[in-house]
């Protein structure tokens, strides 16, 4: 009985039936002998393809074919052949080129089951095969894989440089060392769909999900429905615990109806839906308990109740709500296991004892009262229904009387309940000042209520203050995840998203282990906005903020929300049609659309405007009810009005500024500010007026302008004007807005006509003011010209004249990550007046580093630079000390620069921007506020040893006296002359 395994050859030579060849493809990953067999085969015919490509002599074709290959011989002819094939054997040898004897499908195929989980769109590597399920040591230690890497065949791969097979090969293995591997190979292929596929399956291997779920949003945009991306981005979505979007991506995967790859998707699919509903559960549970202690005393609680982070939130209602002394003490034992949980101390004993010693003849009616009306709050809360007697407890008339008889008793803990629920405590801030110096809860509360009314960097410090306080225990996790989501508001607002994102995730944690819902979703939220305004993580911020929605699909003020967000998502990408579909979605709810949403609809309606949009825009800004608010809504609505009639929108936005001017600085007032300019600068720029543009700029700056070499460029969404002061003082200026595509990061072609740059080439070095989010990017002028970006607004700053000017040199640095590999030393060279000061090792921690920033005259860092890709921030890896290893642009704005040094940031990436429409976000910028003079940093990876010797050319340069920007453009391109692998020297950028 013949078997697939006698077909090898026939499937080799292609001469098997299309259903033969169908089955035996399908039989083929299960059988070992069949893949040693194909492999010999394969190999074969490719040596013997190349023997006939080098034989000196012609060879007839139609002769060779006819023959039939060496191992379809019959036996008979086999002996006879065999002096010819060993002849044939030793010329292949002596005429195969080194490496080039492997075949890379074994290595996509090794036994009945894959490594890798994510998926690869090579036809020969995308098989279906089910996932192997690997012993891992429960200890963490790792992981029992028997098979080694077959490091030969992939060696001869990479050889042959076949970088399809060989990415595959790599990836196939599932090891993180070979993935990375795989991602520098990439890099080689053209952009595609297939590249951007494979791209997400080798982030995914190195854990870097939020990049796997851009890259496979990538492939998807340029091949919607590619099957890879959309697997690949399911398994990214359920790492970042973005469980119902990966499920509906898994259900996107089975309705393709692959065989194989479709069931095992619907099983991801439905695991991560009972996670889900489980999720749930446990909250509903602990929640109906909960809730149910305002009525009875706590008979059957779920187990674990007290370990639940809202228990004690609870526990206090409940208290306050007991009519009389056997209610209140029946909850002494559930007051005893939140005590033993928060530390052991007797706060919520304490609180029981008191209360039921109470006089309950006057109590119990208030306190029956307090337990109304917060039953309504959660009815009302939960979307329920309310009766009348309910509807009557949330007027503002009941709500005064309650508070005045609560007054009058003197029952203090149901005043403070009642603010609470009221959310008034800011009424009387003393009462819970003094409840928290007993009760920590309180404590916590206070922190929160004090910080709202203090400035964004006051309330930071209090917040953190109060959680290294109080939240190193367990038991408080309530109020702690809350401070959370307060810093991670401030952060946001201060525009240092690294920060915020740390206390969103840090608290959705907290929330997703304690099943706490609601707090779960506002943390998505907060998470979907730090990515948005990142910009560069729109993918990431599109799934918080669809994650988020899926949650209540239904509600009409969360899908208006979601898609005004959504909506200017894609008008920052410039997807025109997008980006109206979405804010037409969020109009279609009936509620008028929030500041936010304006602020988007006033820029899409230069490109996609209704007739409807200023009556909308209107609207916004009569129901606007906080001053930011009315702020917002009147900048968006003169933003609209200047597109359509000139003299009013620039009445309008010119009134805005004046207003600023007398009014206290927050975020809002500085946006607003930032964007009113920006619109009467385009203004002006479209009547070419450009006279009255270097009139605003300069007003904006606060300062005089530079009247001769100068560049001005600025964008708006579709819209770039640039003007040029040549070496005479002449004025060229040009206006478009004809672009629909995001301007990428490095800006080659922004700066490219000659009427643009023929003023600018007598210039011994030009000063360009690039307006956010220009500044830092590199490429804005051609490399032969010498020019800086003009940063500081006011005067630059004179540097002391000490004794002895201190040059500190931080480098050597004690890793913590094992992942990064240790530079070499750096050999710094340090002028004949210059104190040395060395920070190596160890003891370049942030806190020495920036200690010893303070008093420098000149300062060279030297160390790894990293991206947060999630937030697109930038940040130097120094030795670890108690508050992380991370020197941020937050500690650097903290901290004041005394000696205006010069600075050199040598490390990856070290003047990558955050992208900001309002002010210039990164480590130059951070500098620049404190101090500093003049700093060098470049915007892609740069190599130890050659930025040594360049960084330090371009210093001896300067101590001789040439200009920074010279000897930046003079150094360069005396290196681009000698050397060919230097393209990182195009990113070193100047900011003076």
């Amino acid at each position: 009985m013949s078997s697939a395994c006698d077909n090898v050859e026939l499937f080799v030579d292609g001469e098997l039936p299309s259903d033969e060849a169908e089955s035996f493809r399908q039989h083929l990953p299960d059988c070992a002998r069949c893949q040693h067999e194909l492999s010999v085969l394969m190999e074969l015919k490719y040596l013997g393809k190349e023997v006939l490509k080098q034989l000196p002599s012609p060879v007839d074709p139609s002769s060779v074919s006819a023959a039939p290959p060496v191992w379809r011989r019959s036996g008979l002819l086999v002996t006879a052949s065999f002096a010819a094939g060993l002849l044939v054997a030793v010329a292949v040898v002596r005429l195969l080129p080194s490496g080039a004897t492997v075949d890379a499908q074994p290595l996509f195929a090794q036994g009945p089951e894959r490594r890798l989980e994510a998926r690869l769109p090579l036809a020969d590597a995308d098989r279906y095969r089910p996932r192997a399920r690997v012993n891992t040591a429960m200890s963490g230690g790792g992981s029992d894989v028997r098979e080694e890497v077959p490091h030969g065949q992939l060696s001869k791969l990479r050889a042959r440089k076949e970088i399809q097979e060989l990415v595959a090969a790599l990836l196939s293995q599932n090891q993180q060392g070979l993935a990375a591997e795989a991602l520098q190979s990439l890099s080689q292929l053209a952009p595609s769909p297939e590249r951007e596929a494979t791209r997400s399956a080798a982030l995914f291997v190195i854990k870097e999900y939020d990049q796997a779920l851009a890259a496979a949003d990538s492939a998807l945009t340029m091949r919607p429905g590619l099957p890879q991306a959309l697997w690949n981005k399911a398994l990214a979505l359920r790492e970042i615990h973005l469980a119902r979007m990966a499920a509906r991506t898994f259900k996107e995967v089975a309705a393709l109806e692959e065989p194989g790859w479709a069931e095992e998707a619907v099983r991801h699919a439905a695991e991560l839906e009972a996670s889900i509903a489980n999720s749930y559960e446990r909250w509903r549970t602990m929640d109906e308990a909960g809730r149910a202690l305002l009525e009875g005393p706590p008979i059957r609680l779920p187990e674990r109740f007290e370990k639940a982070p809202s228990a004690r939130l609870y526990f206090y209602d409940a208290v306050r709500a007991a009519p009389d002394r056997g209610r209140a003490l029946a909850l002494l034992g559930l007051a005893a296991k939140l005590d033993s949980e928060a530390g052991g101390r007797q706060v919520l004993q304490d609180s029981v004892r008191r209360v039921s010693a109470a006089d309950f003849t006057k109590r119990a009616p208030l306190a029956r009262d307090y337990a109304e009306l917060v039953g309504a709050y959660r009815r009302r809360d939960s979307q329920l229904p309310l009766t009348d007697s309910q509807q009557v407890l949330l007027t503002e008339p009941w709500q005064n009387e309650f508070l005045k008889r609560l007054r009058a008793s003197r029952e203090s803990d149901l005043l403070l309940g009642t603010l609470v629920v009221l959310n008034r405590v800011q009424e009387d801030l003393t009462l819970l000042e003094r409840a928290g110096t007993d009760d920590p809860w309180f404590g916590l509360l206070w922190a929160q209520k004090k910080a709202s009314k203090q400035d964004d960097v006051e309330a930071i410090q209090t917040l953190l203050d109060a959680y290294r306080r109080e939240c190193q225990t367990r038991g408080l996790e309530y109020r702690c995840i809350q401070l959370d989501i307060d810093l991670s508001g401030l952060y946001l607002q201060r525009h240092q998203l690294s920060e915020a994102r740390k206390h969103a995730e840090r608290g959705m944690e907290a929330a997703r282990a304690g099943s706490e819902w609601y707090l779960e979703r506002d943390l998505l939220w907060q998470l979907a906005q730090t990515s948005k305004f990142a910009n560069d993580a729109t993918h990431l911020a599109s799934a918080f903020y669809q994650e988020f929605l899926a949650r209540s699909p239904d509600a009409p003020d969360i899908r208006r929300s979601v898609y005004q967000h959504l909506a200017d998502i894609a008008w920052n990408e410039l997807r025109v049609d997008d980006a109206r579909r979405n804010i037409d979605t969020a109009l279609a709810t009936g509620l008028p659309l929030t500041v936010s949403g304006a602020f988007t609809l006033s820029d899409l309606a230069r490109l996609r405007g209704e007739s409807e949009d200023g009556a909308r825009l209107t609207n916004v800004r009569l129901s606007a009810t906080t001053p930011d608010e009315r702020l917002l809504a009147t900048h968006a609505l003169g933003r609209f009005i200047i597109e359509r009639d000139a003299a009013q929108g620039r009445a309008l936005l010119e009134g805005l500024i004046l207003q600023l001017k007398s009014s206290a600085d927050s975020p809002a007032a500085r946006r607003v500010r930032t964007y009113s300019f920006t619109s009467l600068l385009f203004e002006a720029g479209k009547r070419r007026a450009f006279e009255e543009v270097l009139e605003w700029v300069a007003q904006e700056r606060g300062s005089e302008l530079p009247s001769r070499c100068l560049l001005v460029a600025s964008v708006d969404s579709e819209r770039t004007l640039l003007l040029v002061r040549g070496a005479e003082g002449e004025l060229v200026g040009d206006y478009e807005d004809s672009r629909r595509e995001r301007l990428r990061p490095q800006l080659d072609g922004l700066v490219t006509k000659e009427s643009l740059l023929a003023p600018l080439r007598a210039c011994a070095q030009v000063d360009v003011l690039a307006r956010p989010p220009l500044h830092g990017r590199a490429g804005v002028l051609p490399l032969e010209f010498a020019w800086s970006y003009l940063t500081r607004r006011s005067a630059a700053p004179v540097p002391p004249k000490p004794s002895v000017k201190r040059h500190l040199v931080v480098s050597d640095v004690e890793l913590s990550d094992p992942r990064l590999q240790r530079l070499n030393p750096w050999l710094a060279e340090f002028g004949p007046d210059e104190e040395r000061v060395l920070l190596q090792g160890r003891k370049a921690t942030p806190a020495n580093v920036l200690a010893e920033m303070q008093d420098a005259s000149e300062i060279d860092l030297v160390t790894h630079g990293i991206i947060n890709s999630s937030v697109s921030s930038s940040y130097l890896l120094l030795a670890r000390e108690a508050g992380g290893a991370e020197l941020t642009m937050s500690k650097v704005r903290d901290t004041p620069l005394r000696g205006a040094p010069f600075v050199v940031l040598a490390a990856c990436k070290a003047a990558h921007t955050t992208y900001s429409v309002h002010e210039p976000l990164s480590l130059p910028a951070a500098f620049f506020a404190q101090g500093a003079r003049g700093v060098l940093a470049a915007t892609e990876d740069i190599y130890d040893v050659e930025a040594n010797a360049f960084f330090n050319r371009i210093r001896e340069r300067m101590r001789e006296g040439t200009p920074p920007a010279i000897a930046l453009r003079d150094e360069r391109q005396a290196w681009l002359a000698k050397k060919q692998d230097t393209h990182w020297l195009k990113s070193v950028l100047l900011f003076e």
